[in-house]
């Protein structure tokens, strides 16, 4: 099992939560998200931080192709998620620079992939909402236990201590098959940005 931090807004803790053994480190470009990562960071600081066992994943909603390419380059990124309404011609724009975590929001069905098979590197499945970006909920999980995606998938959606077992028994289902990564963002949280590190290494060492 892998895992994903997201909604980092501060280098050094970007920096102790490598340490831990986490495999991506998220930054959200979404100016609306209470963890905006351009708030309290520049892309020079990001760009300066370069770990050695983890991608940095930059976060982006319905942001114009140009933009999003400009500041993964600039802040150094290794892969890019949307989150957003991008159709599969732009994820395959996307897809020809930076690899793509293509992000759907699951709410009664397990969503459609078809049109993003070749145009993302990822999939990400997190809670559906009329706002984009995290919920901190659940999603039903049962939906997809019987589900092979074919394509390395992300769980999300409110993720937190008490979902160890859960993690572990969907690892064990059909759809466990792809999962790559657990993202983990408001369960870990303090405050919006900043992390409880101890409580996310708590969570890893539950795994290893």
């Amino acid at each position: 099992m892998q895992f994903k931090v997201c909604g980092i807004t501060n280098i050094e803790q970007a920096e102790a939560i490598t340490s831990q053994g986490v495999h991506y480190i998220g930054f959200i470009f979404y100016p609306s998200s209470k963890r905006y990562a351009l708030s309290s960071l520049s892309l020079e600081d990001i760009a300066a931080f370069k770990p050695t066992n983890a991608k940095k994943v930059g976060v982006f909603v319905n942001e114009t192709t140009e933009k999003v390419i400009e500041i993964a380059t600039k802040a150094g990124l290794d892969i890019i998620q949307l989150h957003g309404d991008e159709d599969a011609s732009y994820c395959a724009t996307i897809q020809a620079v930076f690899p793509v975590i293509k992000v759907f929001r699951v709410s009664k069905n397990v969503p459609d992939f078809a049109l993003y098979e070749k145009v993302a590197s990822y999939y990400l499945l997190d809670t559906d909402s009329a706002l984009y970006g995290g919920t901190g909920q659940h999603f039903n999980w049962e939906l997809i236990k019987k589900t092979r995606f074919n394509k390395p998938f992300f769980l999300s959606g409110g993720i937190g201590i008490n979902d160890i077992q859960g993690i572990q028994v969907l690892k064990a289902a059909t759809a466990g098959m792809d999962l790559v990564a657990v993202d983990m963002n408001s369960k870990f949280e303090t405050s919006p940005g900043i992390k409880n590190i101890e409580l996310i290494k708590t969570f890893i060492d539950e795994f290893i």
